[in-house]
């Protein structure tokens, strides 16, 4: 992330200067003089009395799908639900609440400020997002990451009893891996997500980019160290059930396909293990950091475990603590996949056959694709119940540490 750049900075304490060294009011009140003088302003609390709570990271802290950080509508939620603040139903205001603790949450999605700073989609090293931010485009700037919600945190000023921090998914694009293994499976030529694992072993892309979250989110525990009381760093859980705990009801409902459970349905065996690789590399880069920076003398930081935390309540279970997708009516999904697939063909074939509107089929395919996402927009993200359930794994973790 540029490396931390201009992450924290240095606590500065100016003396108010006044003309002759300093302005006295006297005033006469009963025969005596009193004399008045600009104080100077009240030193930041220590980190150990502050009751400050700051939320670093990305979707899982913000509340995805609690709360929608885009400009347009999101399939389940209120058509007026756009651009929002994160949502107070997130772990983070649920830990803050729960520790004693404040924790302000910022009024719009755009402007950062207030303690609940995450941004869903941030990612830990700035490098490994250099898109445009397409949720706020005004003014146009890259997309937000760590360091800018560090940097609002403004650590040196405004120390913390404890910060949360949850970052390093969206490095690796979680969500267009699981996109992959989920949606390829319902028809070949449905070229959806991205893979991230050949061979058993995350590819040599995704083992790059978590190198850069582990050193970012060390340096990042560094910074802070200094100025917070505790530091909870937490890995990530398993969204994916096994195949035996997949419900049979979640892949299909009267005349809508749930596109989520009906790729797990058709290959469970194939997602999971593929799920399990590429979970285990990230927590392993996050549990990696938080070793680094110990290494480099900073013992107020807490590793927190959650990988566990959501085995039996993954997408498509009996009683899920994440979202999984929404229904697409079937009329609309086989429309939407004849789209991908025609223009996939006219890709594959078009040196053979000659002329063929291929530009016009891919500017359809990508509408189609787009509107398929828009389905499992949510995904793996946690529920208002999953988000309680890393709350009660933290509040555990935390007792008597803050």
């Amino acid at each position: 992330m540029g490396r931390l750049q201009t992450w924290g900075a240095s606590a500065r304490r100016s003396p108010v200067l006044w003309v002759g060294a300093a302005v006295a009011v006297l005033a006469l009140v009963g025969g005596g003089v009193v004399v008045a003088t600009r104080s100077s302003p009240p030193p930041a609390p220590s980190p150990s009395t502050s009751i400050r709570a700051v939320a670093l990271g990305d979707s899982v802290p913000y509340g995805h799908g609690l709360a929608n950080p885009y400009l347009t509508p999101r399939v389940g939620l209120p058509a007026a639900w756009v651009s929002q603040p994160p949502s107070m139903r997130a772990y983070p205001s649920e830990v803050a609440r729960a520790l004693g603790l404040t924790m302000t949450v910022r009024t719009t999605n755009c402007t950062l400020t207030e303690d609940q700073l995450a941004i869903s989609g941030a990612v830990a090293e700035a490098a490994d997002n250099t898109a445009r931010d397409g949720q706020c485009p005004l003014p146009p700037q890259q997309a937000r990451n760590l360091s800018d919600e560090l940097a609002a945190a403004d650590l040196a000023r405004h120390p913390a009893r404890l910060v949360l921090l949850q970052d390093g998914a969206d490095d690796i694009d979680f969500a267009r891996c699981l996109e992959h293994e989920l949606v390829h499976a319902l028809g070949a030529g449905i070229g959806i997500g991205t893979s991230c694992v050949v061979n058993g072993v995350v590819t040599a892309q995704v083992a790059a980019d978590l190198s850069n979250v582990r050193t970012s989110l060390a340096q990042a525990i560094e910074v802070m160290a200094p100025h917070v009381g505790r530091i909870a760093v937490l890995d990530y859980y398993q969204p994916v059930p096994s195949p035996a705990q997949i419900a049979d009801d979640t892949a299909a409902s009267g005349f809508h396909t749930n596109l989520v459970c009906a790729g797990l349905k058709t290959g469970a065996a194939a997602t999971d293990a593929a799920a399990q690789v590429v979970l285990t590399a990230l927590n392993e880069a996050v549990a990696g950091a938080v070793a680094d920076a110990r290494a480099h003398h900073v013992t107020n930081v807490t590793f927190v475990d959650i990988s566990t935390a959501f085995d039996g309540h993954g997408m498509c279970t009996a009683t899920p603590w994440v979202f999984s997708g929404e229904p697409v009516p079937d009329a609309t999904l086989a429309a939407d996949v004849e789209r991908v697939v025609a223009a996939t063909t006219c890709d594959a074939t078009h040196s053979l056959v000659g002329a063929i509107p291929c530009a016009s089929l891919a500017a359809k395919a990508q509408l189609a694709e787009q509107n398929l996402e828009g389905y499992v927009w949510r995904a793996a993200h946690p529920t208002a119940a999953g988000q309680r359930a890393i709350a009660a794994a933290l509040e555990r973790r935390l007792r008597g540490r803050v």
